[in-house]
């Protein structure tokens, strides 16, 4: 990333003949690669010098100005700088540097001599020769920092508006991420909460509340699920029911479900693992024959269809998480909660907030789980870029689909039932393959520079916090948690990068 000093833009656009050919190489390499950077500081001077002495030129500056990113002044000013002392414009820029760990372009011998951020022209090229990525430099799981860096001058606007506003929990933003979450998810209600973990429990608390369930009840649920969609059900009281998934799509069989209902099974918990729904017109059927709720955890499938339905509208309520991981993710904890349900609404939301429904009234015993106006903030400007976000991730698993050629490795399946033109049910929150030798292959690919994860080692039934399953065997689960293994995909996930790693792939034995 690169911040280009006053005078470099100003040699360049007034045509200085010694320098201005060499260093339009350099601008228009910059701009190409989009990393080109202005300091926010910067515009008013170098507006007044092109107006003033350079008005002929002041159509190609303001061009330029409109394909660089404006990177924020902040306004932490340390006076005592050598810097600061000499030259407060290079000082400013210096600053607006550090944000975002950029490089300045200058051949300002003082700044070049007094900030360690600046760098001459002739040094760019040497940095950009080398800076080519080395056959076995890492590629990253999930590069935050590049994904939340495309959103980051809308994230400036976004923390400015929530700390001028004085209104830090439950206030307007919170209040707008609600009404256009529920938008999108095509449901009447989002509520607000701490974290994913939190949306399932206070749903599962909101039906006990509601005398819809009791101590004891049963709630089926995946064996192969992340803990959390258990742990929501044990922290109620209530008593997860464990059920196989299908081999093929690591999903909750639907053909399993009812040979585990009993009398005190009130619900069943679908987890749209990996980003695929699972098959809900079975699962509401059964549920509907039954009685029971369905209780979606969409923790891993923001924007993924079921037929014309998006998930968090194909069950009763849906519990959302925002890690910052996650596709829709925040820059912190953050999760939600959605549904048609209005007295489950009411419910959930006054549950979260103390068990008041008005303040210092209260109808429940609650607690404290509220999405926080900065998160709420944040995950606006994201929500209006999910849907490009999971093209890009729906493209490099197409290319994973296509190009994976190795007997060793099974690959994720689509399940074409669950497909409908138009509505892709799929949003590839992780892109999991399948190997006898996943101990093997994910050494071999790390020492080739690729970086995996294994979601999930130890199946929930293993694990020490339920001693009391030890005893107990799910086959299929256990498979898969002994040879799933996740490649890398995120929306900012070069096209080059994913030939390296389906070459890698396909060359191992």
């Amino acid at each position: 990333m690169y911040i280009f000093d006053n005078n470099f833009i100003i040699d360049i656009i007034a045509q200085r003949k010694d320098v201005s050919n060499r260093y339009f190489d350099i601008l228009i390499y910059c701009l190409k690669n989009k990393i080109a950077y202005l300091s926010s500081s910067q515009l008013h001077n170098l507006r007044f010098v092109f107006k003033r002495h350079y008005s002929e030129y002041l159509d190609d500056y303001l061009t330029l100005e409109k394909k660089c990113t404006i990177v924020k002044t902040p306004s932490y000013i340390d006076f005592s700088s050598p810097l600061a002392e000499i030259d407060m414009d290079d000082y400013l820029i210096e600053l607006s540097a550090k944000i975002v760990g950029a490089k300045i372009i200058t051949s300002d011998k003082t700044f070049l001599l007094l900030s360690a951020m600046a760098i001459h022209p002739d040094t760019f090229y040497t940095i950009e020769t080398n800076s080519k990525r080395k056959p076995f430099e890492t590629i990253p799981f999930l590069d935050l920092k590049s994904l939340n860096a495309q959103y980051f001058n809308e994230y400036e606007k976004a923390f400015d508006s929530v700390v001028n506003s004085g209104w830090y929990i439950q206030g307007s933003e919170c209040k707008a991420f609600e009404a256009e979450f529920a938008v999108y998810c095509g449901t009447k209600h989002a509520i607000g909460v701490a974290n994913g973990l939190d949306a399932l429990i206070l749903i599962l608390r909101a039906y006990k509340e509601m005398g819809v369930m009791q101590e004891g009840d049963e709630v089926i649920v995946p064996s192969n699920t992340y803990i959390a969609s258990i742990l929501a059900i044990s922290e109620n009281g209530l008593v997860p029911v464990l059920v196989e998934p299908d081999i093929d799509t690591y999903l909750l069989d639907p053909s399993k479900i009812e040979a585990n209902i009993t009398p005190k099974t009130k619900a069943i918990l679908p987890v749209h693992l990996y980003g695929q729904t699972c098959e809900m017109n079975k699962i509401n059927e059964i549920a509907k024959k039954h009685n029971l709720k369905v209780i979606e955890d969409s923790a891993q499938s923001h924007g993924a269809y079921f037929e014309d339905k998006r998930s968090g509208n194909l069950g009763d309520a849906s519990g959302f998480s925002f890690y910052p991981g996650k596709n829709l993710g925040a820059l912190g904890d953050g999760g939600a909660v959605t549904t048609n349900d209005d007295a489950l609404a009411s419910a959930i939301r006054a549950l979260g907030n103390y068990g008041s429904h008005k303040k210092y009234e209260n109808l429940y015993k609650g607690v404290n789980s509220r999405l926080d106006e900065m998160q709420a903030a944040m995950l606006r400007v994201k929500l209006r870029y999910l849907d490009q976000e999971v093209e890009k991730r729906r493209e490099i698993a197409a290319y994973y689909l296509g190009n994976i050629k190795n007997d060793n490795i099974i690959l994720p399946t689509q399940n074409s039932k669950l497909n409908i033109k138009n509505y892709p049910n799929h949003v590839w929150h992780l892109f999991v393959i399948r190997t006898q030798k996943r101990d093997e292959l994910q050494k071999y690919l790390s020492d080739n520079g690729i970086q995996t994860l294994i979601h999930y080692p130890l199946p929930p039934h293993k694990q020490k916090a339920y001693t009391e399953w030890h005893n107990q065997s799910y086959p299929i689960s256990e498979q898969i948690h002994d040879e799933v293994l996740s490649l890398p995909i995120s929306g900012v996930q070069s096209l080059e990068d994913t030939k390296k790693i389906v070459e890698a792939i396909n060359d191992f034995n």
